[in-house]
């Protein structure tokens, strides 16, 4: 008899378990020849031989299944798996396959029954990819593959609205349709995955001229050609000022018709909605309602923005985001609660799913790697309503058991917190004015950050696009204590009078430090995405390396050096509040 926690490596952890007083074969497989030729992917992902011949595994359909839900039972002579769809057969298949792997060394496994469904039915993701980090082609399907393992069954990819003018020469919706052709094929892998992949966009107040109406222009119609999907993401535009509530809900009414005569599901934020709810009564209840909140991380605040649409029996998800808003590593901890409000909020009014989005600043977050921890406890959350265990973790994210990758997570989760600023404050804030723009203790900033980097530096995690990422968050948390440092010590140094040597080296050092961060990120960026939106991240760091310039310049100068000291003594913080924030600095 298998113990307890046989299947303790399995994502998301199943509903039900039995199991059997027999042992399985499992040194060779026969699984039926659609299986292989449709599943080709998952075979090669969990390297699962099939040989024809030796243990035979049989997909039966089960009317008497939800639509979701599947079974996996075995005798000593085979495995058959019941599913009621396309989907469920996925999630039958993919429960397998992770099983006959982990046992594959030893070649045999316990026999087991298991049953499973899910305890939300609308379990989404949204990819915001409006502002040029437009994943390759390899990584969004490396994306949908890990969504799908944790079963995600909805994927809404943003993509934003034509630029304006419209004859800008290079419009976001050339940007897109760069890889518009690659949809198609990303598509019709969602659908065998089991997920409902849809677009996103923007629509604008132009959009109530119907012979004009942005949705019937070009940037619209390649852009939804691709899916198949039912559902359309429709974010509206913001009152214009000359428009008043009822203007303003009666376009929203007209892109509703346009699509659904086509159709199409509409799905909308709820936030405009809220700013006027006498108008709340008037949606369509063949709407769905996307309501969001950055800030909060309590079932009851979820409850109360659901409260409305409720009342009016208009469907909804609530949507949590990942955090990476401005960072290029999340607040986990804070995701993760967020995530868990969420859920228990869906559970407890009856709604429909939850949705977790990418917050992604311009670009920052949207890597794979720095999202990993908070996306697999949602998953496992939304699907079984249970916390992920340590060791399913690391399978799911390498494939094998590396407990040094949940170990290096569960360590990044907490940096940030307890601090005044995220990393991203700290790394791009003025190196000059940094002591005065901010009021938290240096001290503890150097300290927190090279804890981290020393702890990172000491991890060997032998998956490269893993890996790639820890050693730039390594080399971020180093340069961060670094730099955090010199500033603290930057006027004591001036009013000492001290030798150049004690601005000189720090300054060359912290130099040198952000230009090979600056291509640690590059290539962390093109190897992961289109080209399009990296310009703007680095002139975040070309910022950084000017001012260090700038700085060493005048330190090495006396006249330069004594204004330099005046300017310091007679600043005020009120004075230049850009100091707070790097990225406004770049872009003025």
């Amino acid at each position: 008899m298998s113990s307890k926690n046989e299947f303790s490596f399995l994502f998301p952890v199943p509903k039900t378990i039995r199991w059997q007083s027999h042992s399985l074969d499992i040194q060779n497989l026969c699984f039926p020849l659609e299986i292989i030729k449709k599943y080709d992917f998952l075979f090669d992902y969990f390297a699962v031989k099939n040989k024809n011949r030796g243990l035979e595994i049989i997909c039966q359909e089960k009317k008497t299944l939800s639509s979701e839900e599947y079974v996996i039972e075995s005798d000593q002579n085979r495995i058959i798996l019941w599913a009621n769809s396309p989907r469920g057969q996925f999630y039958a298949l993919s429960t397998l396959l992770q099983i006959l792997a982990f046992y594959k060394q030893s070649g045999c496994m316990p026999g087991f029954f298991i049953k499973d469904a899910p305890d939300i039915s609308f379990r989404g993701f949204l990819l915001d990819v409006a502002y040029g980090a437009f994943p390759l082609l390899p990584e969004l399907q490396r994306l949908l593959l890990k969504l799908a393992l944790l079963k995600f069954n909805h994927f809404s990819l943003y993509l934003g609205g034509p630029a304006k003018p419209e004859n800008a020469a290079q419009s976001e919706s050339q940007k897109i349709s760069m890889a518009l052709n690659e949809i198609g094929l990303i598509v019709a892998l969602a659908w065998k995955m089991g997920i409902d992949m849809f677009p996103a966009i923007t629509v604008g107040p132009d959009a109530r001229r119907l012979d004009k109406a942005v949705f019937t222009n070009k940037f619209n119609a390649e852009i939804i050609a691709p899916f198949r999907s039912k559902l359309i993401h429709v974010e509206l535009s913001e009152k214009v000022e000359t428009e008043s509530a009822t203007v303003w809900f009666e376009r929203f009414l007209d892109i509703y018709r346009f699509y659904k005569a086509q159709g199409k599901m509409v799905l909308v934020w709820g936030d405009s909605f809220l700013e006027t709810p006498d108008l709340i009564r008037k949606i369509p209840q063949d709407v769905l309602v996307l309501n969001r909140d950055y800030a909060i991380e309590k079932t009851d605040a979820f409850k109360k923005k659901a409260g409305p649409f409720k009342k009016h029996h208009i469907p909804q998800v609530l949507c949590t985001a990942t955090w990476s808003w401005a960072r290029f590593i999340p607040a986990m901890r804070k995701s993760m609660a967020n995530n868990a409000a969420a859920f228990a909020a869906v559970k407890e009014e009856k709604l429909a799913g939850v949705m977790l989005t990418s917050c992604a600043d311009k670009g920052d977050g949207s890597f794979l790697e720095g999202i990993i921890l908070p996306l697999f406890q949602a998953g496992n959350l939304f699907w079984s309503g249970q916390a992920p265990r340590p060791d399913a973790f690391t399978q799911w994210a390498l494939g094998h058991n590396e407990p040094d990758l949940f170990r290096a997570y569960t360590f990044l989760s907490q940096v940030d917190n307890s601090l005044q600023h995220t990393h991203r404050q700290y790394l791009f804030e003025d190196p000059l004015f940094a002591t005065f723009s901010r009021q938290d203790n240096a001290k503890e900033i150097v300290a927190r950050y090279r804890k981290t980097s020393l702890y990172l530096k000491k991890r060997k995690i032998v998956r490269r696009e893993i890996a790639d990422f820890l050693n730039f968050a390594q080399h971020l948390y180093e340069f961060i204590a670094d730099k955090v440092e010199f500033s603290n010590h930057f006027l004591t140094f001036l009013n000492a009078g001290q030798g150049n040597e004690k601005i000189s080296q720090p300054l060359e050092r912290l130099f040198a430090e952000v230009e090979k961060l600056k291509n640690l990120y590059i290539n962390l960026w093109l190897s992961r995405c289109q080209p399009d939106g990296l310009a703007r991240k680095i002139r975040e760091f070309d910022f950084l390396q000017e001012r260090f310039h700038y700085l060493l310049q005048a330190s090495a100068q006396p006249a330069a050096r004594k204004n330099l000291l005046e300017e310091l003594k007679n600043y005020s913080p009120t004075e230049d509040q850009l100091a707070m924030n790097g990225n406004a600095i770049c872009e003025s």
